[in-house]
């Protein structure tokens, strides 16, 4: 049967069905039978992650059925788009240069250092680093 993602065709509602057993939408309790999208669990949640709308499900389940290869150019530019909001989100997120972790302690420390500048005056300078909670390493 394979990993393909079903409609409902009582209530709409779209599901993973992996099983002979989940041909009947007994989650819902409505009783329609699962028909067959044709989308893969990978598309759909890509699918999903670009609108969480049912009609733009439904439009992307009949252009893969009537027209593969626009489906396919749809969604390698969904796909592009997916990955570049990820990379956003990731690079606002520090990481740690050692393991890469994410779990991240950001501490500061002063350190007083003796400015060469006109006076000569003691100043203070701040230093933000973080402490990786995962492997111990600061920066």
């Amino acid at each position: 049967m394979g990993n393909i993602v079903k409609k409902c065709s009582k209530c709409g509602k779209y599901c993973a069905v992996c099983s002979e057993n989940d041909l009947i939408d007994n989650r819902n309790n409505c009783g329609g039978t699962m028909i067959d999208t044709g989308i893969s669990f990978e598309d759909f949640g890509i699918i999903r992650k670009i609108s969480s709308d049912n009609a733009f499900a439904d439009a992307m389940v009949e252009l893969k059925k009537n027209d593969i290869i626009e489906y396919n150019l749809k969604m390698s530019q969904f796909r592009t788009q997916v990955n570049q909001q990820k990379q956003q989100q990731e690079g606002n997120t520090p990481k740690c240069p050692t393991c890469g972790s994410t779990n991240l302690k950001k501490i500061s420390t002063t350190s007083k250092v003796t400015s060469v500048a006109m006076f000569g005056l003691l100043s203070q300078k701040v230093k933000k680093t973080y402490h990786c909670n995962s492997c111990g390493y600061e920066w």
